[in-house]
C-alpha cells in the first residue's frame, strides 16, 4: 500500500542568512584601532626622537654657554688690565707734560722777586702754588704780586694774607700768596 499523505505538510525552508555586516563591522573596527595604535606609536617615537634631539642639542648649548661665559671672564679681565694701562699711560703722559713744570716754576718765581722780599715756603700742588714769605714793606709785597700778575706763566694771584710780624728784632710784613700755574 502506498500512503499518500494528502495533507501537505508545508516543509519550511530555513534560509540561511548571512550576517557579513557585524563582521565586517567588527574587522573595519579592529583595523581602525590598530591603525590608531600604530599611529599613535609612531606620533610617540617622533616625539621621543625629536625630544631626545633637544636634550642633546640643549646640552652642547650649556656646553656653548659654559665655554663663552669662561671667554667673557677673561676678556673682561683684559679689559681691565687694558683701562689700568691706559689710565697709567695717561698718568705717565701728565707727570712727562708737568716734569718741568717745578723747574720753571722755581725759576718763574725767583727771577721776579723784587728787592726787600724773600721767600719762606713754596707748595706746589695740582697746579696751585701757595707761598708764604717776608717783605720790608707792604709795598714790597705789592710789587711781587703785580710781577707775578705779568707773568705769561701764573693765573689767579690772590694774596690771602699780610701781617706784621718780628724776625730777629726787626720789623717785617709776612705775606702769604696763592695762584696757579698755567701749563
Amino acid at each position: 500500500m502506498i500512503r499518500i499523505n494528502l495533507l501537505a505538510e508545508k516543509k519550511k525552508k530555513k534560509k540561511k542568512i548571512r550576517i557579513t555586516a557585524p563582521s565586517n563591522l567588527f574587522f573595519a573596527i579592529v583595523i581602525a584601532n590598530v591603525a590608531a595604535l600604530l599611529i599613535a606609536g609612531l606620533a610617540a617615537f617622533a616625539l621621543k626622537h625629536k625630544v631626545a634631539q633637544l636634550n642633546v642639542q640643549s646640552e652642547s648649548n650649556k656646553t656653548a654657554i659654559a665655554a663663552l661665559s669662561k671667554k667673557i671672564g677673561e676678556i673682561k679681565k683684559i679689559e681691565k688690565l687694558n683701562k689700568e694701562l691706559e689710565q697709567r699711560g695717561n698718568t705717565i703722559e701728565i707727570l712727562r707734560k708737568n716734569q718741568a713744570v717745578p723747574v720753571r716754576l722755581l725759576d718763574e718765581v725767583s727771577s721776579i722777586i723784587p728787592e726787600g722780599v724773600w721767600l719762606n715756603s713754596l707748595a706746589y700742588r695740582d697746579m696751585r702754588v701757595v707761598l708764604e714769605g717776608y717783605a720790608f714793606t707792604n709795598i714790597d709785597i705789592v710789587a711781587y704780586i703785580d710781577n707775578l700778575k705779568k707773568s705769561a706763566s701764573f693765573s689767579d694771584v690772590y694774596l690771602e694774607e699780610s701781617r706784621e710780624a718780628e724776625v730777629e728784632k726787626v720789623k717785617v710784613y709776612k705775606f702769604k700768596l696763592n695762584f696757579k700755574i698755567k701749563v
